[in-house]
């Protein structure tokens, strides 16, 4: 079976135009772009119905979408809504239905219409997303250069820590499922950074820094180094991961689904945006590294190269 990289691959070569970001860019008028994205959510490959309510699915589902426009630094407007639904679920379509339009009125977004069919077994949901965004404050993977700053705007490995927690029945750890049960697009932080001129690339971490780090980097044909004393040290997370036997730096680097913005600073900017955007949002970007001339992803603690053997998240098996 392909995997993930390998599909992707093959498309770019049939559809050369408009794949490879978190979303799609179309011009529409003047200077003006529509920025559009689809992610599809399946049933036991996303989530779990048994701890999964249907207000948090239908949250999770907008918010996934939402993050890809954010990355982009567009303003999400409208939404396309597909759901293939099993009868043991149908029951709870109007408790979803409920907590969608809560979602989307709380992101100012608009449903515009989308499909519904029945499905045999399992739940799938798939939803498009249209924002908007002026042309010179879209953000792309592939415009990362040497020597650019390589930042954070989110958090790390929470969504992991809430997964195994939920998955291993483990009580507790409240917070880190919220952050894995239903994530919080980073849109209004999006915006923001996609007007600053000094930001050269971005993207979300969906799948993980580590896997999507190195997405961006291919697409920027650079290399990058992560210094590890960089990483939050905080005391709440080595506690769960202790407590789940996971191992803090592991998490943090590689576990996915906390959709953060992973971004690159160019380095005459840094110390200007950071300031600005700590005073605008109330807590800081986190500054893991600098962008190389070099291939793939480095790790450095204390100006020494530190091997690690991380294998990072895929649905697929993709190696990177």
């Amino acid at each position: 079976m392909l995997n993930e990289l390998e599909i992707i691959t093959h498309l770019q070569k049939k559809f050369p135009s408009h794949i490879g970001d978190d979303a799609a860019v179309i011009a529409f008028s003047g200077t003006k772009r529509y920025v559009i994205t689809n992610d599809l959510l399946v049933e036991d490959v996303h989530f779990r119905l048994r701890y999964t309510t249907p207000t948090h699915l239908a949250h999770k589902a907008l918010h996934v979408n939402l993050s890809d426009i954010a990355a982009m630094g567009g303003q999400p407007q409208f939404v396309l809504l597909g759901m293939a639904v099993p009868l043991n679920y149908a029951d709870n379509i109007k408790l979803f239905l409920n907590g969608f339009s809560k979602a989307c009125k709380a992101a100012s977004v608009i449903l515009i219409g989308g499909d519904t069919t029945k499905s045999p077994d399992k739940l799938f949901i798939s939803l498009t997303v249209i924002g908007v965004a002026e042309e010179r404050k879209i953000k792309y993977r592939h415009t990362a250069k040497p020597g650019d700053w390589i930042g954070l705007v989110g958090q790390m490995g929470h969504a992991h820590i809430g997964l195994t927690a939920l998955e291993s029945v483990t009580t507790g750890l409240n917070s880190f499922k919220k952050d894995f049960l239903k994530p919080q697009a980073r849109v209004l932080e999006g915006l923001w950074l996609g007007a600053q001129s000094g930001v050269t690339s971005m993207m979300d971490t969906s799948d993980g820094l580590l896997i999507d780090l190195k997405r961006l980097c291919r697409a920027s044909q650079v290399g990058a180094e992560i210094y590890l004393e960089n990483l939050p040290d905080t005391k709440t997370l080595n506690t769960a991961c202790q407590r789940l036997k996971l191992d803090p730096i592991e998490t943090m680097l590689t576990g996915g689904e906390d959709y953060s913005l992973l971004l690159t600073i160019h380095p005459d900017k840094l110390k200007t945006i950071a300031k600005q955007f700590n005073a605008a949002f109330g807590y800081a970007i986190k500054c893991l590294g600098r962008v190389t001339s070099g291939k793939g992803v480095s790790f450095m603690q204390n100006g020494h190269i530190k091997p690690l053997t991380l294998q990072p998240f895929s649905h697929f098996g993709e190696q990177l």
